[in-house]
C-alpha cells in the first residue's frame, strides 16, 4: 500500500462495505465522476450507488465539484478527497477482516483483468512483465522490500506525470497498463513448500 493522508474512524467506516471501496477506488482512477457514470461501470443499481456515494461524501471521503443538467434531472459530479490506497502503518490500523476484504476484490479483480488480457497477448510485448521471485526475509528485510515496493510505485506515478507532459495532445502512441505489485507470505501446501527448495529463486523474466 502506498500514499499518506490521515486516518481516522470515518474512513475506516468509509471502507466498511466493499462497494464503497470499489467506488473510491474507481474515482482515485478516473478523478470526477458522477453515481451514473460509476453505476453504469460497475453494472450495479443508480439508487445504491447513489446512498454509498451520499455516505463517502458524509464521511469526508469526496465532494461534490459540479453539477448538471441532464434530461430534466440534475446530475451530481463528486471529487476524491482521499486515494484508495494506504501507507504500510495505516494499512496496520484497518480491521483484519476489512483487510481481507479488500484484498480480495483486489485479487479478484487483477486476475481477471490479468487473463483477459493475456488472451488478447498483452504479454507479448517486450515491455511486459510477468515475474516471480522466492525471498526469506526477517523483520528488517521484510520492512525494507516494502519501501522499495512503494518507491516503485511512486516512481511509476512520476513516469506516468512525464509521459503526460510528452503527449502535447497526440494520444496515437498512448496505451492503457496495469502495474500490480504482490508481496506476501507464502502459504502452500507441504508439498508446495517442499516442491519450491527444488526451484530458482528468481522464475524466468518475460520480456
Amino acid at each position: 500500500m502506498t500514499v499518506s493522508h490521515p486516518m481516522d474512524e470515518s474512513l475506516i467506516k468509509a471502507l466498511a462495505h466493499p462497494l464503497r471501496w470499489r467506488l473510491l477506488e474507481l474515482m482515485t482512477e478516473r478523478g470526477e465522476s458522477s453515481p451514473v457514470e460509476l453505476a453504469r461501470l460497475l453494472d450495479q443499481p443508480l439508487a445504491t450507488v447513489s446512498h454509498h456515494m451520499r455516505v463517502l461524501r458524509d464521511l469526508r471521503c469526496v465532494e461534490l465539484s459540479r453539477t448538471e443538467q441532464r434530461r430534466g434531472a440534475i446530475e451530481h459530479y463528486y471529487e476524491p478527497l482521499v486515494p484508495a490506497f494506504f501507507d504500510d502503518d495505516q494499512w496496520s490500523r484497518i480491521p483484519v477482516a476489512l483487510r481481507r476484504g479488500i484484498a480480495g476484490q483486489i485479487f479478484r479483480r487483477l486476475f481477471q483483468e490479468a487473463a483477459a488480457a493475456g488472451e488478447k497477448g498483452a504479454f507479448d510485448a517486450p515491455t511486459a512483465h510477468l515475474d516471480r521471485l522466492f525471498v526469506e526475509l526477517d523483520d528488517p528485510g521484510r520492512k525494507e522490500l516494502s519501501a522499495l515496493l512503494t518507491e516503485v510505485i511512486d516512481r511509476a506515478q512520476q513516469i506516468q506525470e512525464r509521459s503526460d507532459g510528452r503527449r502535447s495532445g497526440n494520444v496515437d502512441d498512448v496505451r492503457l497498463s496495469e502495474v500490480a505489485l504482490l508481496h506476501f507470505e507464502f502459504a502452500g501446501s507441504s508439498e508446495a513448500n517442499d516442491a519450491e527448495s527444488a526451484v530458482p529463486r528468481r522464475s524466468p523474466q518475460l520480456g
